[in-house]
């Protein structure tokens, strides 16, 4: 019987040698310098690297687009609100530092006027153009933030989940039912991230740090583990993503992982207060976040526009780093095409990995890493595996990060699913 698919003369990493890759009924099930037989499908990989794909562990998809939509904040943002909204009076968290582009203050009215313009039929088509753009670009696992608030309500969600079903023969996705306007401030959340968990979420988000004070942050982090505990779903906080060395919600954090026992099931991200922390405390909270199992994504795009957290410190320390987009065409970061290789690019720059080894870290960090954090199971290149892989247009680690490699070749579940080819036509004779 012939092989559904064959995979010849391929590069895997830190192995020697070329290998032929033989994948039937979605698995991987024969890797080795010549695989007998022939493939329904035959593919020549000339040497070429094939690895893992991707995972995105932290991505705010319903966001995506934003730009798009609202003609790049050309206009007088103030003009989104709804005739007859009055903002006035709408409790705001402690998250402040509004974000700037095209020498515009974005107010925080323009994000809930957009909300509550959702449709489900808007969320899940730019949710599945970034999905579609993901999937190009080698990722096939993704952790999708979806904001639960009294703004948005469920439509967002609604229109993720929809998008999920569409992409489930494709790709690994999880549904983060996230707090973006915090909960002392925006007390109908409660009620709503438990819907949301009905409805079909499957991880518990937590914003702790735009409280207004250290106690609502405590009480915030409380209810979104006792939540995450009565459900036995995995959580995913977003921690001081500022300069100020007084935010510490990434330690409560841990301390409560730790206290409740629920090791190895929470993630937090950004936690860019750790890195203005005095040396000696900022060991300590790594040493919490370590004990504690803890996954720190840390979101290179937009974390360089602001503050990058301790990513070697984290490494040297044993910490689980994984990466995510975060933001794609919005407030917050106004580029991206969900590609995580720009992600390695930007990791191996701001976390000082420039050497042959570091580039290793970087490319683990974007797959073994994201694949723990999402608790994937047999996500590796080996025999009875479930055969996903992409296949890059150069030969090693090094060129494709040198040269911002192609991927040729994306393979979900045993099919090819997107192919891409560039060419380049000399037309001067020099």
């Amino acid at each position: 019987m012939p092989h559904d698919l064959v995979i010849r003369r391929a590069q895997l990493r830190n192995r020697d040698g070329l290998v032929d890759i033989a994948i039937d009924g979605g698995r991987f099930t024969r890797i080795a310098e010549g695989v007998d037989g022939t493939g329904r499908e035959e593919i020549d990989a000339a040497g070429r690297l094939v690895t893992e794909p991707f995972v995105d562990t932290h991505f705010h998809i319903d966001k995506s687009f934003y730009g798009e939509a609202m003609g790049r904040y050309r206009y007088p943002l103030r003009e989104l609100a709804a005739p007859g909204v009055d903002f006035a009076d709408e409790p705001r968290s402690g998250m402040v530092e509004y974000e700037q582009f095209h020498d515009n203050v974005i107010p925080i009215e323009a994000t809930w006027a957009f909300k509550r313009a959702y449709t489900i039929e808007d969320v899940a088509e730019r949710v599945g153009r970034a999905l579609r753009l993901a999937v190009r670009h080698g990722t096939l696992a993704m952790r999708m933030f979806v904001d639960v608030d009294s703004h948005a309500g469920l439509t967002a969600l609604r229109g993720v989940l929809r998008a999920k079903e569409r992409f489930a023969d494709v790709m690994d996705l999880q549904v983060c039912a996230f707090p973006q306007e915090g909960l002392a401030t925006n007390p109908r959340t409660h009620d709503l991230l438990g819907e949301a968990i009905r409805e079909g979420a499957d991880v518990v988000g937590g914003l702790p740090w735009v409280e207004w004070d250290d106690a609502a942050a405590q009480v915030h982090i409380d209810f979104c583990f006792d939540l995450a505990l009565k459900h036995d779903l995995d959580l995913h906080f977003l921690c001081d993503d500022t300069d100020n060395p007084n935010a510490r919600t990434l330690e409560k954090v841990a301390v409560k992982a730790l206290r409740t026992g629920y090791l190895g099931r929470v993630s937090s991200g950004h936690n860019g207060a750790l890195r203005h922390y005095p040396d000696v405390h900022a060991a300590k909270v790594i040493q919490l976040v370590r004990q504690a199992g803890m996954n720190i994504t840390a979101n290179a795009h937009v974390n360089s526009l602001g503050t990058y957290t301790r990513v070697p410190e984290l490494l040297r320390a044993g910490v689980n780093v994984c990466v995510g987009q975060d933001d794609l065409d919005n407030f917050y970061y106004p580029l991206g095409r969900a590609d995580l290789l720009e992600a390695v690019h930007y990791t191996v720059h701001l976390a000082r990995l420039a050497t042959p080894r570091g580039f290793e870290v970087a490319f683990d960090i974007a797959t073994h890493n994201g694949a723990k954090a999402l608790r994937l199971r047999d996500y590796r290149i080996a025999e009875g595996n479930p055969a996903n892989l992409q296949l890059f247009a150069a030969a090693n680690l090094h060129e494709v990060l040198q040269m911002n490699a192609e991927r040729n070749l994306v393979v979900s579940r045993g099919k090819v699913v997107v192919e891409t080819r560039r060419e380049t036509a000399w037309r001067w004779q020099g």
